[in-house]
Protein backbone atom coordinates (compact mmCIF):
# COMPACT_ATOMS: atom_id res chain seq x y z
CA UNK A 1 0.00 0.00 0.00
CA UNK A 2 2.75 2.23 0.82
CA UNK A 3 4.57 1.20 -2.64
CA UNK A 4 1.80 1.84 -4.24
CA UNK A 5 1.01 5.18 -2.57
CA UNK A 6 4.88 6.41 -3.09
CA UNK A 7 4.18 5.92 -6.91
CA UNK A 8 1.29 7.38 -6.92
CA UNK A 9 2.96 10.73 -6.03
CA UNK A 10 5.60 10.57 -8.02
CA UNK A 11 3.64 9.97 -10.52
CA UNK A 12 1.41 13.18 -9.75
CA UNK A 13 4.66 15.19 -9.18
CA UNK A 14 5.84 14.41 -12.60
CA UNK A 15 2.89 15.38 -14.57
CA UNK A 16 2.51 18.37 -12.76
CA UNK A 17 6.20 19.41 -13.43
CA UNK A 18 5.90 18.44 -17.02
CA UNK A 19 2.72 20.65 -17.35
CA UNK A 20 4.05 23.70 -14.85
CA UNK A 21 1.18 22.89 -13.08
CA UNK A 22 2.65 23.25 -9.40
CA UNK A 23 3.41 26.56 -10.70
CA UNK A 24 -0.32 27.86 -11.51
CA UNK A 25 -2.00 25.84 -8.34
CA UNK A 26 0.57 28.18 -6.01
CA UNK A 27 -0.68 30.86 -7.43
CA UNK A 28 -4.31 29.93 -7.54
CA UNK A 29 -3.65 28.59 -3.51
CA UNK A 30 -2.24 32.36 -2.87
CA UNK A 31 -5.07 34.04 -4.38
CA UNK A 32 -8.19 31.95 -4.03
CA UNK A 33 -6.81 31.81 0.05
CA UNK A 34 -6.48 35.49 -0.02
CA UNK A 35 -10.07 36.39 -0.73
CA UNK A 36 -11.04 33.37 1.41
CA UNK A 37 -9.38 34.99 4.20
CA UNK A 38 -10.40 38.65 3.59
CA UNK A 39 -14.14 37.19 2.88
CA UNK A 40 -14.20 35.67 6.40
CA UNK A 41 -12.32 38.58 8.31
CA UNK A 42 -15.06 40.76 6.35
CA UNK A 43 -17.72 38.87 7.80
CA UNK A 44 -16.64 38.97 11.07
CA UNK A 45 -15.79 42.16 11.34
CA UNK A 46 -19.75 42.82 9.98
CA UNK A 47 -20.97 40.85 12.66
CA UNK A 48 -19.08 42.49 15.54
CA UNK A 49 -20.34 46.10 14.70
CA UNK A 50 -23.60 45.17 14.38
CA UNK A 51 -23.29 43.83 17.90
CA UNK A 52 -25.38 40.37 16.97
CA UNK A 53 -22.49 38.49 16.99
CA UNK A 54 -24.40 34.77 17.21
CA UNK A 55 -21.76 32.47 16.38
CA UNK A 56 -24.50 30.02 14.34
CA UNK A 57 -25.25 32.99 12.38
CA UNK A 58 -21.32 33.89 12.02
CA UNK A 59 -20.71 30.33 11.11
CA UNK A 60 -23.28 30.04 8.50
CA UNK A 61 -22.69 33.08 6.55
CA UNK A 62 -18.95 32.37 6.69
CA UNK A 63 -18.44 28.92 5.46
CA UNK A 64 -21.73 29.97 2.60
CA UNK A 65 -19.63 32.38 1.77
CA UNK A 66 -16.11 30.67 0.98
CA UNK A 67 -18.41 27.04 -0.27
CA UNK A 68 -20.19 29.65 -2.78
CA UNK A 69 -16.31 30.99 -3.94
CA UNK A 70 -14.78 27.28 -3.89
CA UNK A 71 -17.40 25.67 -5.95
CA UNK A 72 -17.42 28.86 -8.05
CA UNK A 73 -13.54 28.86 -8.36
CA UNK A 74 -13.23 24.97 -8.83
CA UNK A 75 -15.22 25.38 -12.14
CA UNK A 76 -14.01 28.27 -13.27
CA UNK A 77 -10.21 26.99 -12.83
CA UNK A 78 -11.58 23.28 -14.73
CA UNK A 79 -12.78 25.42 -17.58
CA UNK A 80 -10.19 27.62 -18.15
CA UNK A 81 -7.64 25.31 -17.36
CA UNK A 82 -8.71 23.03 -19.49
CA UNK A 83 -9.66 25.03 -22.70
CA UNK A 84 -5.96 25.84 -22.06
CA UNK A 85 -4.43 22.45 -21.55
CA UNK A 86 -6.29 21.60 -24.71
CA UNK A 87 -5.34 24.45 -27.01
CA UNK A 88 -2.22 23.86 -26.62
CA UNK A 89 -1.88 19.63 -26.80
CA UNK A 90 -3.52 20.80 -30.07
CA UNK A 91 -0.71 23.00 -31.19
CA UNK A 92 1.66 20.49 -30.14
CA UNK A 93 0.00 17.93 -32.35
CA UNK A 94 0.33 20.12 -35.05
CA UNK A 95 4.12 20.78 -34.92
CA UNK A 96 4.58 17.13 -34.31
CA UNK A 97 2.47 15.81 -36.99
CA UNK A 98 0.79 13.11 -35.02
CA UNK A 99 -2.28 12.86 -32.46
CA UNK A 100 -1.10 13.04 -28.90
CA UNK A 101 -4.41 12.32 -27.32
CA UNK A 102 -3.15 8.95 -25.65
CA UNK A 103 -0.25 10.24 -24.71
CA UNK A 104 1.59 11.15 -21.28
CA UNK A 105 1.44 14.90 -21.87
CA UNK A 106 -2.27 14.42 -22.92
CA UNK A 107 -2.63 12.32 -19.68
CA UNK A 108 -0.51 15.04 -17.19
CA UNK A 109 -2.56 17.78 -19.08
CA UNK A 110 -5.99 15.69 -17.35
CA UNK A 111 -4.24 15.71 -14.09
CA UNK A 112 -3.55 19.04 -14.04
CA UNK A 113 -6.33 20.60 -14.60
CA UNK A 114 -7.66 18.90 -12.24
CA UNK A 115 -5.40 19.54 -9.34
CA UNK A 116 -5.50 23.06 -10.03
CA UNK A 117 -9.10 23.04 -9.72
CA UNK A 118 -9.13 21.45 -6.71
CA UNK A 119 -6.63 23.86 -5.02
CA UNK A 120 -8.91 26.95 -6.56
CA UNK A 121 -11.88 24.98 -4.51
CA UNK A 122 -10.43 23.91 -1.74
CA UNK A 123 -8.33 27.52 -1.38
CA UNK A 124 -11.36 29.90 0.40
CA UNK A 125 -12.88 26.65 2.13
CA UNK A 126 -9.31 26.32 4.43
CA UNK A 127 -9.06 30.15 4.77
CA UNK A 128 -12.43 30.25 6.11
CA UNK A 129 -11.96 27.58 8.63
CA UNK A 130 -9.12 28.31 10.09
CA UNK A 131 -10.60 32.14 10.71
CA UNK A 132 -13.43 30.71 11.95
CA UNK A 133 -12.38 27.66 13.97
CA UNK A 134 -12.83 29.77 17.14
CA UNK A 135 -17.18 30.41 16.85
CA UNK A 136 -17.39 26.06 16.64
CA UNK A 137 -15.73 26.66 20.21
CA UNK A 138 -17.91 28.86 21.22
CA UNK A 139 -21.07 26.69 20.35
CA UNK A 140 -19.32 24.06 22.14
CA UNK A 141 -19.61 26.03 24.94
CA UNK A 142 -15.97 25.94 25.23
CA UNK A 143 -14.39 29.83 24.11
CA UNK A 144 -16.78 33.49 25.22
CA UNK A 145 -17.72 35.13 22.24
CA UNK A 146 -15.78 37.73 22.49
CA UNK A 147 -12.34 35.40 22.69
CA UNK A 148 -13.75 33.63 19.94
CA UNK A 149 -13.63 37.22 17.98
CA UNK A 150 -10.08 38.31 19.10
CA UNK A 151 -8.91 34.74 18.16
CA UNK A 152 -10.41 34.52 14.86
CA UNK A 153 -8.60 38.13 13.61
CA UNK A 154 -5.75 36.70 14.76
CA UNK A 155 -5.70 33.82 13.12
CA UNK A 156 -6.61 35.01 9.77
CA UNK A 157 -3.85 37.68 10.30
CA UNK A 158 -1.60 34.95 11.11
CA UNK A 159 -3.17 32.85 7.76
CA UNK A 160 -2.75 35.79 5.45
CA UNK A 161 1.14 36.17 6.68
CA UNK A 162 1.44 32.47 6.02
CA UNK A 163 0.23 33.12 1.95
CA UNK A 164 2.66 35.93 2.03
CA UNK A 165 5.37 33.35 3.04
CA UNK A 166 4.42 31.53 0.28
CA UNK A 167 4.83 34.41 -2.19
CA UNK A 168 8.11 35.63 -1.17
CA UNK A 169 9.41 32.44 -0.99
CA UNK A 170 8.23 31.69 -4.90
CA UNK A 171 9.37 35.10 -5.54
CA UNK A 172 13.01 34.47 -3.89
CA UNK A 173 12.40 37.32 -1.67
CA UNK A 174 11.90 38.45 1.86
CA UNK A 175 9.24 36.49 3.12
CA UNK A 176 8.77 38.42 6.41
CA UNK A 177 8.07 41.57 3.62
CA UNK A 178 5.66 39.74 2.09
CA UNK A 179 4.17 37.87 5.17
CA UNK A 180 4.03 41.81 6.93
CA UNK A 181 1.96 43.09 3.67
CA UNK A 182 -0.32 40.81 3.88
CA UNK A 183 -1.21 41.42 7.47
CA UNK A 184 -1.01 45.17 6.49
CA UNK A 185 -4.38 44.53 4.23
CA UNK A 186 -6.07 42.55 6.43
CA UNK A 187 -5.81 45.45 9.42
CA UNK A 188 -6.52 47.58 6.61
CA UNK A 189 -9.68 45.79 5.71
CA UNK A 190 -10.55 45.48 9.18
CA UNK A 191 -10.07 49.35 9.75
CA UNK A 192 -11.99 49.92 6.76
CA UNK A 193 -14.89 47.76 8.16
CA UNK A 194 -14.52 49.74 11.53
CA UNK A 195 -13.92 53.35 10.30
CA UNK A 196 -17.91 52.30 8.41
CA UNK A 197 -19.42 50.69 11.06
CA UNK A 198 -18.61 53.78 13.41
CA UNK A 199 -19.69 56.17 10.52
CA UNK A 200 -22.90 54.13 9.92
CA UNK A 201 -24.11 54.37 13.95
CA UNK A 202 -23.49 58.35 13.87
Amino acid sequence: MNRYLRSLVRRLHRHLRVTSADEIARRYLVMNGFDGALAALGIIMAFYISGHMEPSLVLSAGFGAALAMGVSGAWGAFITERAERARKLRELEEALYTELDDSIIARASLVSVIVVALVDALAPIIAATVALSPFLFVEWKMLPRDSAFYASVGLDLGFLFILGVVLGRSARASTLIYGGLMVLIGLFTASLFLILGLSFSL
